[in-house]
Order: C-alpha cells, then structure tokens, then sequence
C-alpha cells in the first residue's frame, strides 16, 4: 500500500503503477491536485494516490515530469501533467458523464471562461504555494487595510464576470445543469474562501452574488464535492505552518500514515 505522507527529497521512488491502475501524483493541500481529485470523482474513475513534497520535491519526481508538478497521472506507461491537460485526458479516455461539451462553440466558451479565470481572479502558475503567485484571493488575504480592499475590490470585479454568466444562463453550474469541466476546475479556491477571506470586510455577500451562492449551495450538495473535499481545520494549520516558512506536507496524518 502506497502512504499517505509525503515522498521527499531523498526518498525512494515508488514502484511504477501496475499495468491498468491509473496513478495521480499529488500533494494533499495543492488546489490545482485538486482540480484533478475532483474530476476523478466525478467520473467514477479508480486511480491510486502517491502524494509529494512540493518544497522539498523528490528528485525522481524530476524524471517522470521535467516540471516536478502536481498534478501528475501515470496511466499504462503514459505520463500527463499540468491541472486541466490531465483533466481533459480523464475526460476523453474514461468513460462516464462527459464533462467537456463536445460542440466547438460551447468548448470554446468553457475556454473562454477559463481565460477570464486566470486573469481577473486566479493564477495559471503551479507551485509549492497552495495559492501560487499571488491571486486575488491570496492577494486579499495577504494584505491590509486600503491595500486589503483595493484586492478584494479587484476580486470581486473578476467574481462578478462569472455572476453574469450564471444569470444570462439561467443554469445552477457553468457546465449546464450539472457541473462541468469548469465547474470543477474553480471549485479548489471557492472551498477555501472561508480561509482567504476571513475578514469581516472582505467576505464575499449573497446579496452581491445570488448566483454565484446559487451555484456554492449547489456544488456543496454534489457527491463528488463531498468525497474529496479539503479538511478546512487540518488545511488551516498547514497555511500556518506555510506563512511560518516551513509547510507541512503531512500536517494532520497519523504517524502511522
């Protein structure tokens, strides 16, 4: 059985996955790895989880993805990284709800929304950071006062694209009437706004986004959200640990794991 905890700097590499098991390369707090968890469980897909230390990242990490990244899948030889790369690979290889819609039109709308993502309220850039390179949620939580409000302005000018859209659509989730590939690949950073956002004045308000709350309430209730969501407490205390300059990659395991 493959631990939980960490393979680290030193470490020695894992057995390849066996021929037909499908491995994801992970980091338990990395909500990129995330996009991916959820994607799998949406999918039914069985797969086995090797999970590495993003600060301290095991060199034969290096030779399976130049980058040293997570998410990472191992699949009968093959190796995809890089978050959305290996969802679409999930999405067209395994069977099950097609998360993708197939229409060019509609895959470039899916595109479209994940270019608007990346620029007005998240970062493309993976990295040992949960948040990466400053986001406008972390840029919230990292700041203060006019600084703090000037972020969370800017964030929630971003976030207010996506509640036009959900209005205009008239649909609970951006994948239509159930989520989709995009859907999932934001949820990571909604699941933790409650940490991101902990300030009284810069907590996002229905009233502002009675769609985009919709669309939480919504995504809370689905099962494959449940199955995989982050444990708030055990996430918090690896923030913690990651502001004191020394992140935990298996904070909260037991010494047995």
């Amino acid at each position: 059985m493959l631990p939980k905890k960490a393979f680290k700097t030193g470490s020695t590499a894992p057995e390849p996955p066996a021929p037909g098991v499908l491995r994801l390369i992970s980091s338990r707090f990395c909500p990129y790895a995330h996009r991916t968890r959820l994607v799998l469980a949406a999918k039914g897909i069985d797969y086995e989880t090797v999970n590495v230390c993003l600060k301290d990242k095991p060199e034969w990490f290096f030779a399976i993805n130049p980058l040293a990244k997570v998410p990472t899948l191992q699949h009968d030889g093959k190796v995809v990284y890089e978050s959305l790369v290996c969802n679409e690979y999930l999405d067209r290889v395994f069977p099950g709800r097609k998360l993708l819609p197939e229409e060019p039109l509609e895959k470039a709308r899916i595109g479209m929304l994940q270019a608007i993502w990346d620029a007005k309220v998240s970062s493309m850039q993976e990295s040992h950071s949960p948040f990466a390179t400053q986001p406008n949620f972390m840029k919230v939580s990292m700041s203060k006062g006019d600084d703090q409000l000037r972020a969370f302005d800017a964030l929630k000018e971003g976030l207010s694209i996506f509640e036009t859209h959900l209005v205009k659509s008239g649909r609970p989730f951006f994948g239509g009437d159930q989520p989709g590939f995009f859907d999932y690949s934001i949820w990571p950073w909604f699941e933790l706004r409650d940490l991101l956002l902990s300030d009284d004045a810069v907590k996002m308000q229905e009233d502002e986004f009675p769609k985009l709350f919709a669309w939480l309430s919504a995504m809370y209730d689905r099962p494959e959200v449940k199955t995989v969501a982050f444990d708030l407490t055990v996430f918090a205390k690896y923030v913690a640990s990651m502001l004191a300059g020394n992140p935990d990659s298996d904070i909260g395991l037991d010494d047995r794991d």
